[in-house]
């Protein structure tokens, strides 16, 4: 893709994404996790044509740049390594990310309406 052809596809959609969606929460991992926690899950031990440590960190590397592309256009991007951490304490982390960004959201417009 073309530096200029990447610029029109960001001026179409980050007013989009600014408008649409209030927040974005993703996860990651290194690859020899995410390939473990694959054959744990899947309980094979088969070689997978897709899922490969190459696939994976180019996943990881482009979940970054998302991450720096949202922090210059102030979208609301909230990014969790899951390296070191079961499933139970990323869904607290994430579930208080949330709550943390709709209170804020909520008292924001209540203020609004009260300085109406």
């Amino acid at each position: 893709m073309s530096d200029e052809e990447y610029n029109d596809y960001k001026k179409l959609y980050i007013p989009l994404i600014k408008e649409k969606i209030d927040i974005i929460i993703s996860t990651y991992t290194d690859s020899i996790t995410s390939l473990k926690r694959d054959y744990n899950a899947n309980l094979s031990l088969e070689k997978r044509n897709f899922l490969n440590e190459d696939n994976v960190n180019e996943y990881n590397n482009s979940l970054l740049n998302m991450k720096e592309l949202a922090s210059n256009e102030d979208i609301n991007f909230y990014l969790f390594d899951t390296t070191d951490k079961n499933q139970r304490e990323i869904s607290f982390e994430v579930a208080d990310v949330i709550l943390s960004d709709m209170r804020s959201k909520y008292v924001e417009e209540i203020q609004k309406e009260y300085r109406s």
